[in-house]
């Protein structure tokens, strides 16, 4: 049985940013995937326990309620993780990247069991990796460090994900703003 605090910590590190949001039947899987098997109502009164500590609140405009970060959190982003050797939930990607930077770009992302294949778009130079990483959102954020050079072409969610993260970037770094 894991211990409360890591329980919490987890649970910590899986709340998203606003505006997105995440219920307790979504918490209770996520840590069931780590090994972590516990209660709902006991994911629910962790979360409300965690909100008289850290900047999270419940979004009650929708059944089920989700949880987030305050839009405030900003530190949320680099809450390190558990070792992962105390949990490991892993996920299969499969990534398009240069072949020159192959073996530093898997490095970079935490990737680990990977198989090369040719690249589906026929060049020399890139290849097409299968690679298991931690499923957290630490490494999607390593992967998005790195977009400019690997592509996610599966999962389609995590495809879908970062390209969102993009379009937000894009967004934020292409709008002007008023000199002072």
């Amino acid at each position: 049985m894991a211990s409360a605090i890591l329980r919490q910590w987890l649970i910590l590190t899986m709340l998203p940013l606003p505006p997105r949001r995440i219920d307790s039947g979504a918490l209770e899987a996520r840590l069931r995937e780590r090994g972590i098997d516990v209660h709902r109502r006991t994911i629910q009164r962790d979360l409300i326990e965690l909100s008289g500590v850290f900047p999270i609140i419940s979004d009650d405009r929708a059944k089920p309620y989700g949880w987030r970060w305050t839009d405030d959190a900003s530190f949320a982003r680099s809450l390190p993780l558990p070792r992962a050797d105390v949990t490991a939930a892993s996920r299969e990607l499969v990534v398009r990247l240069p072949r020159a930077a192959l073996s530093h770009l898997v490095a970079q992302i935490g990737g680990r069991s990977r198989r090369v294949a040719d690249d589906p778009d026929g060049t020399k130079d890139h290849a097409a990796v299968t690679v298991a990483v931690d499923d957290t959102g630490a490494a999607r954020r390593r992967l998005f460090g790195h977009a400019h050079e690997i592509e996610v072409l599966a999962p389609r969610d995590l495809r879908a994900e970062i390209a969102t993260m993009a379009r937000r970037a894009l967004a934020l770094h292409t709008h002007e703003r008023a000199s002072r």
